[in-house]
């Protein structure tokens, strides 16, 4: 029983030791400051406010993801593929998405500009540092200007 309690201590340390460990994730407020920020360094403010359109990708759970992953990003797919022809239509909208996971995130964006073309658009991804470059291959192919924003502090 005692070794019991000190592998259930052991174990809540290393728990706790990993929540730690993660970075803090901005707030929404934070990364739209961060995306007007950016748009004023790349000359992009003016008097006229540019469309934005925001979405996030949620995430449903470990096994509903990897459904929504095997199935080509599903219906959020065409979702978002639906987000970036509104912004090709009103003429060079910025689309911001906040991701939820790299599979995931991949697979709804990456699904959703799969042989698509959307030129003017500019897409500010919200996500994980180091799946930067494939979303950026992603947006490129599509025609789609890209800037990534990291979700942590």
């Amino acid at each position: 029983m005692n070794m019991y309690k000190y592998l259930m201590i052991t174990g809540l340390l290393l728990v706790m030791g990993g929540c730690a460990s993660q970075p803090a994730p901005k707030s929404q407020e934070a990364v739209l400051a961060e995306v007007a920020g950016l748009m004023s360094r790349q000359g992009q403010a003016t008097d006229q406010l540019p469309s934005l359109l925001v979405t996030r990708i949620n995430s449903h759970g470990l096994l509903a993801d990897r459904v929504t992953i095997a199935a080509g990003g599903g219906q959020d797919r065409m979702n978002v593929r639906e987000l970036f022809a509104q912004a090709a239509a009103s003429g060079g909208a910025r689309v911001v998405i906040f991701g939820a996971s790299p599979a995931l995130d991949q697979a709804i964006v990456g699904g959703a500009l799969s042989e698509q073309r959307f030129p003017g658009v500019w897409l500010l991804f919200v996500g994980e540092p180091e799946q930067s470059r494939q979303m950026q291959a992603s947006a490129e192919a599509a025609g789609l200007r890209y800037s990534f924003i990291s979700r942590y502090q």
